[in-house]
């Protein structure tokens, strides 16, 4: 294509410095005549655009934009890249070339996109710096992108094209009279069916594309009108991946929409929603199903209601109470599980919501459960409704569940007696309890019935084969006693254990396990009696190896319960106070047993050690310390490795009994027991040198070969600082 050079100066200069607009029309015509190309129009207004003067080169741009306008259909690839970065460049000149800069774009947006796939295009939409300056064009803009997404195919533009929109109306751009073509021209597309061809260079994947055009779909609540409708149509398809979709992109709206946007809808939506839970054998949409119900109930309880608006949210709870509210009491199981799920998603998702539910369903499964109807489900029915639920939604109620779940501990199902536990888990919760399994409540909460429950926990912890249920049974009942008078109801329990013979001797052991820790927590006078107890259960064949286990639970924090955060009654110092009143028992008792039953009382020396405070440990080991080195001879190496790690602090000065004891348990089979061994040799390099260096060295040599590379590890350690001290700079 020969270019008529004179010709196109002649154009140029008549346009930029005759000011004859009408120039820009006999350019445009020869340009599209094939008398030059774009890019030669470009070099040809070189002098122009590079001009000292910024009105001679916005005339540039001006005729460049001019001609695009005229042109642009007629453009090649290599030219509209060429062009994009011509006038990214120019967003940066002067502002009286910006008007003449957003023509020229506007022109480039109006090509199709299948046209821009490959070029620097999409960086830019990407970094906005264009699409910023194009929010000036408002409708006008918009309409140009609508015409250049029509129809489109490849996923690279479409991807594109929904980041683009999801600006469009994130950003609030002027849609004017196209907001329904804005949401057709991408609507066309929901649900995304894309499946990626087999060694695809792009990468582009489904979920990229359902994202991103999710975005645009739930960006503004002008769409509501458009969008409801249309997620409506699709949850009736077969494809379990379009109701999905549709599902979650119901739940995205609603953080955006307000009430108004979605009252006329809500009929529609419900009997959708509700099919999908009800009828669906995918939990994948069940879950997500149960999602959207939430979040439409959360969204309608936030928002503001004027004088003369319907309540959304009431009219939303009477369809969801209408339809589910029954199946609860029905004999027919089938929907009673998917009608709690759909009452528990909406009674969490608010205040106003649980309080509406709870006051309709809560009487019903009470009336249920005391008439002996369906006991175990009722119960947990009541769990899956109550749960989460505001406090002050359940004062009304508490009296009567109370009764229902002390009943309900009595029986024999083991299920339903863990369930009740869990009941009375969700009514603590309402007062500011920790989520555990073990009712503590604060200590200004008056709890229902309180001696009948302690009557109840107390059978079901002594007479349960079940461990769960027996465990949870004397946790709940510590939390209580914690706060509480224990009075005459702990003699069963002394009672259980005292007989050789009994058949729930574990069950007693564990409950009374757990309320010496609720009693020593408070300093409660009774809490000797218990421990004492406790010491005398060391020497027994059956329970020992539990009771000196026992003493860990007893001297360390709890996680789950009778801790501060649960609200537990927890004295300062109640570790240093109990190892003052006990330690002399603890060594009476392992003098008097015999041989084979001393590792108990070294077991239980142990765990109380290990638990007290450094400084504590540094002040009593010396006076405990033959125990302590016997219990390192102890074939038990979980006692092994409890004594290892309190005699650090003893090690300031070493007697030559502990290093002949260190040395035999480097050479111990339990790889912890070598590790901590290790850790007081390297703790003795820390002091001055004296007689055992040598001794030390030659002992490392062992555990140097070992074949645990952690023992390897803590071995070279140890050897380093020992070798240090015999250096002539070393410490």
């Amino acid at each position: 294509m020969a270019a008529d050079s004179a010709l196109l100066l002649g154009l140029v200069e008549e346009f930029v410095l005759g000011q004859q607009d009408r120039k820009a029309v006999d350019t445009a015509t020869e340009l599209k005549a094939g008398q030059f190309t774009i890019l030669q129009l470009v070099e040809a207004l070189g002098l122009h655009l590079t001009s000292s003067q910024p009105q001679t080169r916005a005339r540039g741009v001006q005729l460049l934009s001019s001609v695009l306008q005229e042109c642009h259909g007629d453009l090649t690839e290599r030219e509209v890249e060429v062009l994009i970065v011509f006038y990214e460049n120019r967003l940066k000149d002067h502002y009286v070339i910006t008007p003449h800069v957003i023509q020229g774009l506007k022109a480039l947006v109006s090509l199709k996109l299948s046209n821009l796939c490959h070029v620097k295009f999409h960086k830019d939409f990407r970094e906005m710096s264009i699409l910023s300056q194009l929010k000036g064009l408002g409708a006008d803009f918009v309409f140009g992108f609508v015409q250049s997404v029509d129809g489109e195919r490849d996923p690279r533009n479409l991807l594109l094209a929904f980041r683009i929109a999801g600006k469009i109306v994130r950003e609030g751009y002027d849609l004017g009279k196209f907001t329904e073509e804005l949401f057709e021209v991408t609507s066309c597309y929901f649900p995304i069916d894309f499946s990626p061809p087999p060694n695809d260079p792009h990468g582009i994947t489904q979920e990229e594309l359902v994202l991103a055009l999710r975005a645009v779909l739930t960006g503004t609540p002008r769409f509501a009108e458009f969008l409801l409708p249309l997620i409506i149509e699709k949850l009736d398809s077969d494809v379990q991946s379009a109701k999905v979709d549709s599902l979650q992109t119901l739940t995205a709206c609603a953080s955006v929409y307000e009430h108004k946007e979605l009252a006329q809808f809500l009929p529609g939506l419900w009997a959708s929603l509700r099919r999908e839970v009800f009828q669906t054998a995918s939990e994948r949409v069940e879950s997500a199903g149960l999602a959207a119900v939430g979040s439409l109930t959360a969204c309608l309880s936030r928002s503001v209601l004027n004088s003369d608006s319907e309540d959304s949210l009431n009219v939303f709870l009477e369809l969801v109470l209408k339809d589910c509210q029954h199946h609860l009491c029905e004999p027919d199981l089938k929907l009673v599980w998917p009608s709690a799920k759909l009452l528990q998603a909406t009674s969490t998702a608010s205040y106003r919501a649980s309080h509406r539910v709870a006051a309709a369903v809560l009487p019903s499964l009470i009336e249920q459960y005391n008439s002996r109807t369906q006991v175990s489900h009722t119960i947990q029915l009541g769990r899956s409704i109550i749960v989460n639920v505001d406090e002050s939604v359940l004062l009304d109620f508490r009296q009567s569940l109370c009764s229902v779940v002390f009943s309900a501990l009595s029986e024999s199902n083991a299920d339903l007696q863990i369930t009740s536990m869990r009941v009375l888990t969700a009514l603590g919760q309402q007062t500011g309890d920790a989520p555990n399994l073990s009712t503590p409540l604060p200590m200004n909460v008056e709890v229902p019935q309180m001696d009948r429950l302690l009557l109840e926990l107390e059978e079901l912890s002594c007479t349960s084969d079940h461990p769960l249920s027996y465990t949870s049974a004397a946790k709940c009942y510590a939390g209580l006693v914690n706060k509480s008078p224990a009075g005459e109801m702990l003699k069963r329990i002394s009672t259980e254990l005292d007989s050789a013979s009994s058949p729930v001797r574990t069950q007693a052991f564990t409950l009374l396990l757990w309320v010496s820790k609720a009693l020593l927590l408070r300093y409660h006078p009774l809490s000797t009696a218990l421990t004492d107890k406790l010491f005398s259960l060391l020497s027994d064949p059956e329970l020992g190896s539990l009771a000196a286990d026992g003493f860990s639970l007893l001297m360390s924090d709890s996680q789950d319960v009778l801790n501060r955060g649960s609200h537990a009654d927890v004295r300062i110092m109640y570790r240093q106070r109990f190892f003052t009143e006990n330690s002399a028992k603890l060594v009476e008792g392992f003098n008097a047993a015999v041989q084979e039953k001393k590792s108990g009382y070294l077991k239980a020396l142990s765990h109380i050690v290990n638990n007290l405070p450094r400084q504590v440990q540094l002040t009593e080991l010396p006076a405990l310390l033959p125990l302590l080195l016997e219990a390192l001879s102890c074939p038990d190496q979980g006692v092994q490795v409890s004594t290892l790690s309190c005699l650090q602090p003893v090690l300031l000065d070493p007697p030559s009994t502990l290093i002949t004891q260190l040395e035999v348990c480097l050479t111990s089979s339990s790889q912890k027991v070598r590790i901590a061994s290790l850790r007081c040799i390297h703790a003795l390099s820390r002091f001055p040198e004296h007689e055992v260096r040598l001794w030390v060295l030659r002992a490392l040599a062992a555990p140097l070969d070992d074949h645990k590379r952690v023992v390897r590890s803590e071995a070279a350690v140890a050897r380093n600082e020992w070798f240090l001290l015999g250096s002539p700079g070393g410490r």
